[in-house]
C-alpha cells in the first residue's frame, strides 16, 4: 500500500518560468500545487535566451522539446556592425547548435515560460492578479494574506517570484541584504513598426553601451539593450516611464538605428527594464517555506544560464519533496546540498565575466569582434561552449 504524502497543499509565489516548472513537478509527483502571480495574466517579452545545458534535460523529461523546438527564434549567427550596418565580426549560429549536438534553443523568457504553463495539469490552481502582503507560519501551516483580502492556508510555501522575490522579502528580509549589483542595466521590448531583414542577432556597440536586434516571428523584432552604470539608479521597479526614460537618456543620438528604435518605445506593450544582478543567500529556506530561481539564487544575465537553472533548481526540489514523502526539512536541506555548490560556481564564472561584458573603449569593441572572428573555427566553438553542458551535475531520476 503507498505511503500517504506529507504536506501536500504547497503555495507558489511566481508564474514565472520557475514557478510554473515547479507546479508541473510538484502535480506530477502527486502534490496539491496552486500559483499565485501578480500579473494579470502570463508575462510577455522579455530578452531572448540560450536554452540548453541542464534545462534542456529537464524540458526532456518534462516532455516539452517540440513545443520548445516550435518556439525557437531560429537565430542564423551573431553578428556585430558599425553605425551604417557593416558587419565586423560574427559567430554562426547553427554552428554553435551543432557543438551543442543540437541540443539548444534560443527562446524568448516569456515563451519559454507559456511552452511550460500550457503543459500543466488542468487541474492546477492558478490566481492572477493577486499577490501575498502577508506571512505566518506555525509548526502545522503557512497562513498569508492576499492583497485581495483573502487569507488562505497551506501547507508549504515557494517564492518563485524572481529577482526581486515579494515572498523573500516578507520572510527573509529587504533584497539590499542579498542583491550584488554588477555595474549594468538592460532593457528589452518587441515593436512592429521596424523593419529587421535576416535571422541575425545583430548587436552595435559603443563604449560602454550595447543595442542589438533580433526578429521573431514575421513582422516582429525584438531589442536588447545593455549599458554601464557605476552606481545603481534611484527609480521604482513598476515606474515604466521612468525607466523608458532613463533608457532615452542613454540611447538617443548613439547611433546605427537606436533613435529609430526608440521612437516606438511608448507603443510596446511588454517594456522590460532591470538591473544586472545576482541574489546570494547562505539558506534557502525557512521553515516551512523555501526560495527557487532567481528568489534566491540568481545567477544573473551574465551567466546566460538564469532560465535553464531556474527549472533545473524546480525540478530538484519538486523531486527532493517526493522522495522525502513531503517531510520539508530533509527535503529543503537536500535540495540546497545538491544544487547549491553548483550555483555557486555558476555565479562566480559569471563574476569574472562581469568587467568584460560590454567593452569599455573602442579598442575593446575591436578586440571583441577579431575574437569572434575566430570562433568559426570549430575546436574553439567547442572549447567555448563546452562550459554550457552542464557535465558536473547529474539529476536524479525522481
Amino acid at each position: 500500500m503507498p505511503t500517504l504524502l506529507n504536506n501536500k497543499n504547497v503555495l507558489i509565489s511566481g508564474a514565472g518560468i520557475a514557478g510554473v516548472t515547479l507546479a508541473f513537478w510538484l502535480k506530477k509527483f502527486g502534490f496539491n500545487p496552486t500559483i499565485i502571480e501578480i500579473s494579470p495574466t502570463l508575462r510577455e517579452g522579455g530578452y531572448a535566451i540560450d536554452f540548453m545545458g541542464a534545462g534542456f534535460d529537464v524540458a526532456e523529461k518534462m516532455g516539452i522539446i517540440p513545443a520548445l523546438k516550435k518556439a525557437d527564434l531560429n537565430i542564423s549567427e551573431i553578428a556585430f556592425v558599425d553605425k551604417d550596418n557593416n558587419q565586423h565580426g560574427s559567430m554562426n549560429y547553427q554552428k554553435i547548435k551543432q557543438a551543442l549536438n543540437n541540443r539548444a534553443f534560443t527562446l524568448l523568457r516569456s515563451d519559454l515560460a507559456k511552452v511550460i504553463y500550457d503543459s500543466l495539469d488542468k487541474e492546477t490552481k492558478i490566481i492572477f492578479g493577486d499577490t501575498i502582503t502577508e506571512i505566518q507560519q506555525d509548526a502545522e501551516k503557512v497562513q498569508v494574506v492576499l492583497k485581495s483580502g483573502v487569507t488562505r492556508s497551506f501547507d508549504l510555501l515557494v517564492g518563485a517570484d524572481g529577482l526581486h522575490s515579494n515572498a523573500r522579502n516578507l520572510v527573509f528580509g529587504n533584497e539590499s541584504q542579498f542583491e550584488k549589483y554588477y555595474g549594468y542595466y538592460t532593457s528589452s521590448f518587441t515593436t512592429d513598426d521596424f523593419i529587421n531583414e535576416g535571422r541575425a542577432f545583430s548587436m552595435f556597440n559603443v563604449p560602454n553601451k550595447q543595442v542589438a536586434v533580433y526578429t521573431i516571428g514575421k513582422e516582429k523584432t525584438a531589442t536588447f539593450f545593455i549599458f554601464r552604470s557605476p552606481e545603481k539608479l534611484n527609480y521604482g521597479y513598476h515606474d515604466i516611464k521612468k525607466q523608458k526614460q532613463i533608457l532615452k537618456d542613454e540611447f538617443m543620438n548613439v547611433g546605427w538605428k537606436c533613435d529609430e528604435l526608440l521612437s516606438n518605445i511608448e507603443k510596446t506593450s511588454d517594456f522590460y527594464f532591470d538591473s544586472i544582478s545576482q541574489i546570494k543567500m547562505e539558506n534557502w529556506s525557512n521553515g516551512r517555506i523555501s526560495l527557487v530561481g532567481d528568489a534566491c539564487y540568481c545567477p544573473s544575465l551574465l551567466s546566460g544560464k538564469g532560465s535553464t537553472l531556474a527549472m533545473v533548481g524546480a525540478y530538484i526540489l519538486a523531486g527532493e519533496l517526493k522522495l522525502a514523502n513531503g517531510n520539508y526539512k530533509p527535503a529543503f536541506a537536500q535540495y540546497e546540498n545538491i544544487f547549491k555548490p553548483f550555483i555557486y560556481k555558476k555565479q562566480k564564472s559569471a563574476q569574472s565575466f562581469a568587467k568584460s561584458f560590454v567593452p569599455k573603449s573602442n579598442f575593446g569593441i575591436w578586440l571583441r569582434n577579431q575574437v569572434f572572428k575566430l570562433m568559426s573555427f570549430p575546436l574553439l566553438t567547442n572549447m567555448l561552449f563546452n562550459q554550457f553542458k552542464d557535465k558536473e551535475l547529474k539529476l536524479k531520476d525522481y
